[in-house]
């Protein structure tokens, strides 16, 4: 049996957030936000460390998990573009709209469908 050891885990920052059109009936969408859009909100901390230190400190940990994401939402309401990628296949995504009944997988925030990996200021 191989294990992983722990050094070797991979650990990432995880946001998932749902964007809106410019008007209510433009709907919305859900996504993930790649990990390295969010590291340089971090005050220096890589994931693994945040986790260590979240362990060792519980209080400082959360202050900076949430100090960070914080900073990290209000940088990415303010007016810019983001480029996404899908996070399935073609096949896999014309096989998941033909069988929803609803645009309800479109918000679902623990099936995000799209990642947000680059944002630009205009």
């Amino acid at each position: 049996k191989s294990k992983v050891k722990k050094k070797d885990k991979k650990y990432k920052f995880l946001i998932v957030r749902t964007f809106c059109g410019p008007k209510q009936s433009d709907g919305s969408i859900a996504c993930k936000v790649e990990s390295a859009l969010m590291e340089p909100f971090f005050q220096g901390y890589s994931p693994g460390e945040v986790r260590k230190l979240s362990r060792e400190d519980k209080e400082r940990g959360n202050r900076i998990v949430t100090q960070s994401t914080t900073a990290f939402l209000h940088e990415l309401s303010s007016l810019g573009r983001v480029h996404i990628k899908l996070m399935l296949t073609a096949d896999e995504f014309f096989e998941k709209i033909s069988s929803m009944p609803s645009d309800g997988w479109l918000v679902d925030t623990k099936n995000p469908l799209l990642l947000v990996v680059k944002r630009t200021s205009f």
